[in-house]
């Protein structure tokens, strides 16, 4: 059965640190429309905040779109700079880093490559609740 995406939003925000709050905010409202519990809202803050803040590109713009299905959040990030999608290729092994990090906070990290860069998809499942208004 195919998932339904229920609410979609992207933004565009400038490389520098201080703007990743902005992403984790847009992530915040709307996992809070779908009763989205705090455990996974944290979970995807803190992956998203790790990787915006790992990226070693310091110049342009990076996209987040955020989808919101009915029983997954999928939020896609780029493009990301070559030594971040390198660290995100490889397994995480016995190193606590990025890799390791998004393994335990998301059910699936990938990288893929599109428009010329890298591009990172997370994945998180949730029990759906009841949508606020």
């Amino acid at each position: 059965m195919e998932t339904q995406v229920l609410d979609t939003v992207e933004i565009t925000i400038p490389r520098e640190p201080d703007f990743s709050i902005v992403a984790e905010l847009v992530v915040g409202g709307i996992a809070a429309r779908h009763d989205v519990t705090l455990e996974v809202l944290d979970d995807l803050q803190l992956a998203l905040a790790s990787l915006l803040e790992h990226d070693e590109a310091d110049d342009g713009a990076v996209t987040v779109l955020l989808r919101v299905g009915d029983d997954t959040i999928d939020v896609t990030v780029g493009p990301v700079g070559e030594r971040t999608a390198a660290v995100l290729d490889d397994d995480a092994g016995e190193t606590l880093g990025l890799r390791r990090l998004l393994d335990t906070t998301v059910d699936d990290a990938t990288v893929s490559r599109r428009g010329g860069g890298a591009w990172v998809d997370l994945r998180k499942s949730f029990v759906p609740g009841e949508p606020r208004s």
